[in-house]
């Protein structure tokens, strides 16, 4: 089971827009408000599990692209790719054994939170999950669980989250009015 005690960081070599006060929200029983400070110094550090993440618009702008053509497959296979050679290049991944896969998900709720080690992706395959980006156009949102409760970390389009191998417990949120999340999950998948 991951472990309940999670910090929050930005990746090295990304520096994204928004900081720690905009980004971090915890949850109480009157809903989702803004970190306080203490809860900040508690939620984010330089070394945290969880790393923040984004990608170059192009990667982003040539998603939405993919998704409008007929040859959504083969298309993909070649994003994949380039993605995972962004990756590299940052020094963010490394694994050999990539998965990745695009979920979109609705409703108006905030889901359960399930562990992102061992994780079931849509293909049957069982790994862990490496990071998620967030592929919107607009900001999203993804909850998970810490020590004090649950945390979210808002993300921009094309901002992502990359999780530690020891696992979080996590899930998207609902961030507004929208009524689609698109989300790009990267895993590792277990090999025999």
């Amino acid at each position: 089971m991951p472990p309940d005690s999670v910090k929050i960081c930005q990746a090295p070599r990304y520096q994204g827009r928004l900081t720690p006060v905009k980004r971090l929200q915890v949850f109480r029983s009157e809903g989702w408000r803004a970190a306080t400070a203490n809860e900040l110094a508690a939620i984010y550090a330089d070394d945290g599990d969880v790393s923040i993440i984004g990608i170059p618009g192009h990667l982003l702008k040539r998603w939405w692209s993919l998704a409008e053509t007929d040859d959504f497959t083969t298309g993909f296979e070649h994003y994949a790719r380039e993605m995972a050679k962004y990756l590299v290049y940052k020094d963010w991944i490394l694994a050999a054994h990539l998965l990745m896969t695009v979920v979109a998900s609705g409703g108006k709720h905030d889901r359960a939170l399930i562990p992102s080690n061992p994780m079931r992706f849509g293909n049957g395959a069982v790994g862990t999950l490496i990071a998620c980006i967030n592929l919107d156009d607009e900001n999203a949102a993804f909850a998970l669980k810490a020590e004090s409760g649950r945390i979210r970390i808002i993300l921009e389009p094309g901002e992502g989250l990359m999780f530690p191998d020891s696992g979080v417990l996590w899930n998207r949120s609902k961030l507004g009015n929208s009524d689609l999340a698109v989300t790009l999950l990267i895993g590792e998948v277990l090999t025999e």
